[in-house]
């Protein structure tokens, strides 16, 4: 029985993956245990622990309630945060080994530090962007070989001169005033 109101009330949370989520939280599961819901146990059985809380992040325990729902409630907060990303990208000369349909994706993935209630959302059928409503990036970077590398040398950090396209070599466009 021990076994059976872990397995329905205990999801793990790993470093790239949420574990034991199936939900088995249906009448006639298992044989000799009452699995029937009812709301008022609900109520009285769940627990929710704020362990952490400050301007930009909150983090908190919810016990006894199936881990099916608790993911749920896990997709449901994570779709509702507004967040920024990079939408289009213009390529004007790709001469890397990354595809530019990849390489867009990639830049889409990149987290930007920007606060989405200082924008307007822009309206359906807008074709250009505003002030109010788009951040301009733009990034510039040639890699080539090193000179001064060592022969016997493989490591790309020593072989090549801004083999990377880091973060900081962006330059955004806010408004008229260019920033990095």
């Amino acid at each position: 029985m021990d076994n059976i109101k872990r397995s329905r009330n205990l999801a793990v949370m790993q470093q790239h993956e949420v574990i034991d989520t199936s939900s088995s939280l249906y009448s006639g599961t298992y044989s000799d245990y009452d699995d029937r819901w009812d709301l008022k146990k609900f109520k009285k059985q769940l627990e929710m622990h704020v362990i952490r809380c400050d301007n930009t992040e909150m983090e908190f325990d919810i016990i006894s309630i199936d881990p099916s729902i608790v993911n749920a409630f896990r997709r449901i907060l994570l779709s509702e945060v507004p967040s920024m990303a990079i939408e289009k990208v213009f390529m004007y000369n790709n001469t890397s080994v990354i595809p530019d349909e990849v390489l867009a994706h990639r830049l889409g993935l990149i987290p930007l530090k920007a606060d989405p209630r200082k924008f307007e959302y822009r309206q359906e059928g807008d074709l250009h962007g505003t002030e109010q409503d788009t951040l301009e990036f733009e990034l510039k970077v040639r890699c080539s070989w090193n000179p001064d590398k060592s022969a016997e040398s493989t490591d790309p950090d020593e072989l090549y001169i801004n083999h990377k396209g880091l973060i900081k070599r962006m330059t955004f466009t806010f408004g008229t005033q260019a920033q990095k």
